[in-house]
């Protein structure tokens, strides 16, 4: 049957700002795929077993970073990591990192289902790039996984009442000044924890860290490109991790903005085909900014090389 799947999560933030979404989507589509809006779980997987056994061979989803961390873990239950269908994501959530980093050619979610369908239709050759993904404890993919300040950030992004660009970049100034003044709010966010973390069987050379950072993707936001190892070397990752200080890691901050090694003694900056990171006590994390409930273990590992349209 073929044809293009889009996935659809309402709940995204940029979805709720377009509660006619799924209908202009369906009329984008017509007869080349069909639409799913998943209220939850449970009906993002009837969703990709019917899409499953249409053999579509455009899967898009539209929603936020997190959203494409759920479909994609669990379409590759579907397809295996091998057989996975062309990925589109369409921008609909708080974090769109994905998009941004693909540099997909239209911003706007129909207008880049749009053109994508136009082509399909025409049976033109679609533009397309290609990423790695990290395998999370076996059964879960992405390609930001973290934990420390950046899941404390995470939560003080989401608690307001419009989570985007301009929140978070605010967000980085205040934090800037609660450092400078002493306030209650950085110390916060910055918390140190304690784990044994082993890169490719190396140990890392610290016990406690601030943060905890592996991406194949250069951006994380705000135009912050601290992965500037993300894409050198096929099927291995950027970590970055440390006790790096909240003063420090603000004076490096211009190097993370350029894309340039941060320089610090106090971060272990290096590639990885595999980490197993043991904590001293349960830690939450996130996947493409999804905050996960805490672990006492992550096994990280080079995951698919999944293509991706982006114009």
């Amino acid at each position: 049957m073929a044809g293009i799947g889009v996935i659809i999560n309402p709940h995204a933030s940029g979805n709720r700002r377009h509660p006619r979404r799924v209908e202009r989507f369906r009329r984008i589509v017509g007869d080349e795929g069909v639409v799913h809006a998943t209220q939850d779980l449970a009906e993002l997987d009837a969703a990709l077993v019917s899409l499953r056994e249409r053999d579509i061979d455009i899967l898009a989803v539209c929603g936020g970073d997190g959203s494409f961390y759920h479909a994609v873990s669990r379409a590759i239950v579907l397809w295996g990591e091998e057989s996975l269908p062309l990925l589109l994501p369409l921008r609909g959530g708080t974090i769109n990192n994905l998009a941004r980093t693909i540099r997909t050619r239209r911003k706007r979610a129909e207008s880049m289902l749009a053109h994508v369908v136009k082509d399909y239709r025409q049976g033109k050759t679609h533009e397309v790039t290609r990423r790695d993904l990290i395998r999370v404890n076996g059964d879960k993919y992405g390609y930001i996984i973290g934990t420390g300040l950046i899941v404390n950030f995470l939560r003080l992004y989401y608690s307001g009442r419009r989570p985007g660009p301009a929140r978070a970049f605010m967000l980085l100034v205040v934090l800037g000044l609660s450092h400078f003044f002493h306030t209650s709010l950085i110390k916060g966010v910055v918390q140190e924890f304690e784990a044994d973390v082993v890169c490719d069987g190396e140990r890392v050379p610290f016990r406690e860290f601030t943060l905890l950072l592996a991406s194949t993707v250069a951006h994380i936001g705000l135009g912050v490109k601290p992965f500037y190892l993300s894409a050198r070397k096929l099927g291995y990752f950027h970590v970055l991790g440390g006790p790096a200080t909240p003063g420090r890691l603000l004076l490096r901050l211009w190097r993370f903005f350029r894309g340039f090694p941060p320089r610090l003694d106090s971060l272990y900056d290096n590639m990885a085909r595999r980490v197993r990171i043991e904590f001293a006590e349960p830690q939450p994390y996130t996947i493409n900014g999804d905050i996960l409930e805490p672990v006492s273990v992550l096994e990280l590992e080079g995951g698919p090389r999944v293509s991706f349209i982006c114009g």
